[in-house]
């Protein structure tokens, strides 16, 4: 990777200094051309500035007055300099001119990862696919911060487009998943299009943040397998999905939109993970003294356990405990009543 901490573009005044530098030169031949015809020929300035122009510029028109012997010579000296110096000046302002947008650009890169640097607990994406872009902007819509690593320039700029923090290089080096903060990120989500790819990406991520939450794609039975030996939390089965939820549209069209509209939460309707803090007012204490139906107006449809168990439908007797997670039923505004209880607020 180049150092940026030691090119010429990360010198903003670099570009100007070239430009104004082109300027410059190009102002002293027409300067020296113009005080030469003055002096030798003793012309007027208008016609040694005009005689200068088409000199240089090989336009070929006429002499704008006879030539003495030294007017000649000087023509010809004037010529050869000031091609010299004029292409050597137009190569500067060229080079200004690039070296400029390459300033920009990692300016703005520079920007990025100093952005990066500073986040704690981020979710980081590989790829910016389709399942990729509409999962990342789920999780922003709940604040949370994400930064995207992409290796295809067009996906990479679109992810920009959306605001999102972009990575540009292949999620399965080390220095790219450093780049996107990876030593203090808190999940990763490997959606690459082949499984080998994911595979390689897991294994480093776990080498490199061995704590960190893991969910990824499989495309086949094979996939899967390796996948889970290497360590993922969540594996999604992209084609098991699909033919689930094919098959449910058809045999259960209601449930199937009842899940899809507390999934997304558009209307203000949905279904929430709340985690019991180890400080919250809660803890010991059963869902029937709590009362969260007549307080918060939410339904409580099951308990996680701290040790990951499932308790659907818990009854009044329920004991709530620290770590555990409740899967809460309601409107926007009475879940976040809910949260406000959780905590003691």
């Amino acid at each position: 990777m180049r150092d940026e901490g030691t090119n010429q573009y990360n010198d903003p005044f670099h570009a100007k200094r070239q430009l104004v530098l082109a300027l410059t030169i190009l102002l002293l031949v027409f300067a020296l051309g113009t005080l030469g015809y003055v002096i030798i020929e003793g012309w007027s300035f208008f016609d040694a500035f005009y005689m200068t122009v088409i000199t240089l510029a090989t336009i070929g028109y006429g002499e704008t007055h006879p030539l003495s012997d030294g007017g000649r010579v000087f023509t010809i000296l004037l010529i050869l300099v000031g091609l010299g110096l004029g292409t050597v000046a137009l190569g500067s302002a060229w080079q200004a001119a690039v070296e400029g947008q390459m300033s920009r650009f990692f300016d703005r890169r520079r920007k990025v990862l100093d952005t990066i640097k500073s986040l704690q607990g981020h979710t980081i994406f590989c790829g910016y696919s389709r399942l990729g872009r509409t999962s990342a902007e789920e999780l922003r819509k709940n604040g949370e911060k994400i930064v995207i690593v992409e290796s295809n320039e067009v996906r990479a700029r679109e992810a920009e487009a959306a605001g999102f923090l972009v990575v540009r290089g292949d999620a399965t080096l080390d220095e790219t998943l450093s780049a996107a903060g990876i030593r203090k990120a808190g999940r990763l989500i490997s959606l690459l299009p082949r499984d080998s790819d994911n595979l390689y990406v897991i294994l480093t991520a776990r080498e490199i943040n061995p704590s960190m939450y893991i969910a990824s794609r499989a495309e086949d039975e094979v996939g899967e397998k390796r996948l889970k030996r290497a360590g993922v939390d969540r594996l999604i089965s992209t084609y098991r999905l699909a033919a689930r939820k094919l098959a449910d549209g058809l045999l259960r069209p209601y449930i199937t939109d009842f899940f899809e509209i507390a999934g997304t939460g558009d209307n203000g309707w949905k279904i929430e993970e709340i985690r019991i803090p180890a400080n919250s007012p809660m803890i010991g204490r059963t869902l029937k003294d709590l009362a969260l139906r007549q307080k918060a107006k939410v339904s409580v449809a099951a308990i996680i356990t701290p040790e990951g168990q499932l308790q659907l439908n818990p009854d009044g007797d329920s004991i709530l405990a620290a770590e555990s997670t409740l899967l809460a039923i309601g409107w926007d505004s009475d879940i976040k009543t809910l949260e406000g209880l959780v905590i003691g607020t």
